[in-house]
């Protein structure tokens, strides 16, 4: 049986870049600007993230597809008017 992600309570770098499909370097630099929260033991190199921070993180930054919900009749193209040829042009 395949464990799922989130049954941990801790993720590793490598865990998180993983999920989002990044580098490890990706995930430290998101925790260096303060947008993961993470843990890590005094004395140690270890970085681990909560597992509840990802996934918050995760659908605060999630977006809906671009023109998903719109009918195909409604994202017609005007074509552009041109203006009537009595107007006089400078350049």
């Amino acid at each position: 049986m395949r464990k799922e992600i989130f049954d941990n309570e801790f993720l590793t770098q490598l865990e998180v870049a993983n999920y989002f499909k990044v580098v490890p370097a990706t995930i430290k630099n998101w925790r260096d600007r303060g947008l993961l929260s993470y843990w890590q033991a005094p004395g140690s190199t270890r970085v681990l993230y909560f597992s509840d921070e990802i996934k918050a993180f995760r659908d605060k930054n999630s977006f809906p597809k671009k023109g998903g919900d719109k009918p195909k009749a409604e994202s017609k193209k005007v074509k552009p008017c041109i203006s009537s040829a009595d107007k006089e042009w400078r350049i």
